[in-house]
């Protein structure tokens, strides 16, 4: 069972969007966080992409919170929306990181030990708790709506659940 607290990265905000299921995050997780640049990456520099015009909805904004200041050594390793991900998710701990990019997952697990998933996780995680029927299609899906997915993810993700 995932962390009762989650903070949520750029990509796996833009799939969920795109997948239709954004609403996984309140059936997920009793608290879900976006941090500012993320929230602002997505919906004001991504006007017009998908995730923006989902994200301006009156429910997102309060689920938008700053992040202290992050490591300098997150900041030389990671962009910025994603060393704000992880500062964040520190911050609130025990609380799960929930970012797509392996490299940036094993970076936020290596720290403290944070929980991570990436977008595919959150749909075998939602197919477990019967909120998702068909994990292959979902994730099929994502990927015909250009959410880049590799095979093996896919295989992995149906595999898990």
């Amino acid at each position: 069972m995932p962390a009762e607290r989650a903070v949520i990265n750029s990509g796996p905000l833009v799939g969920l969007s795109l997948a239709g299921r954004l609403d996984l995050l309140p059936a997920l997780f009793a608290e879900f966080w976006i941090p500012e640049l993320v929230f602002h990456d997505v919906v004001v520099a991504g006007l017009g992409r998908p995730g923006s015009d989902v994200l301006t909805n009156a429910r997102w904004p309060p689920h938008v919170r700053s992040s202290p200041e992050p490591d300098p050594l997150l900041n030389a390793e990671l962009d910025p929306g994603e060393a704000g991900v992880i500062t964040l998710a520190l911050s609130l701990s025990p609380c799960m990181v929930i970012i797509d990019e392996k490299r940036r997952r094993k970076i936020a697990h290596n720290i403290d030990g944070l929980p991570v998933k990436g977008t595919a996780g959150l749909i075998v995680e939602a197919h477990r708790r019967g909120l998702r029927d068909d994990v292959r299609f979902t994730l099929l899906d994502l990927r015909r709506a250009g959410y880049f997915l590799s095979d093996a993810v896919i295989e992995a993700a149906c595999a898990a659940a």
